[in-house]
């Protein structure tokens, strides 16, 4: 049995005036942040089966996890 890849679902702040941190993040998929940046997580889920982190207790083992070793 596998288990859950957990992520989050993150703010990061881009900074106010100039959109040129934002397109770059847009066109990249990527931003750069210094390591002390403190990120507000809104969501932690399954990246495999989306379940949230609050409803996996219920849950005997990740979907997306069992479907990729079968």
């Amino acid at each position: 049995m596998r288990g859950h890849q957990w992520v989050g679902a993150a703010l990061v702040g881009m900074g106010a005036g100039g959109a040129d941190r934002a397109e770059h993040a847009a066109r990249t998929g990527r931003h750069v942040v210094p390591a002390a940046t403190r990120i507000t997580v809104l969501e932690v889920y399954c990246e495999g089966c989306r379940v949230s982190y609050d409803a996996h207790l219920s849950m005997q083992s990740c979907d997306a996890a069992l479907s990729r070793t079968a």
